[in-house]
């Protein structure tokens, strides 16, 4: 079984991206980059999302890979 954080979790409409925090991950709906930033930095108890731990979903290839900046 693959886990949930493997997986698209967007609703319609929405990208899926995924953020890797010091304690998990979080799982982002948005419509850009920056709003996937904008989310995940309201889940982190310190400090501010960056890019370099920011993924998001390639329906192409069903994987996720690193945002390019």
């Amino acid at each position: 079984m693959t886990h949930h954080t493997e997986r698209p979790c967007a609703a319609a409409g929405l990208t899926s991206y995924r953020y890797a925090d010091r304690y998990g991950t979080i799982m982002i709906g948005a419509t850009s980059t920056q709003d996937a930033l904008n989310e995940a930095g309201r889940s982190l108890t310190q400090g501010a999302a960056t890019v370099d731990r920011l993924e998001i979903w390639n329906a192409l290839t069903g994987l996720y890979e690193k945002v390019k900046e």
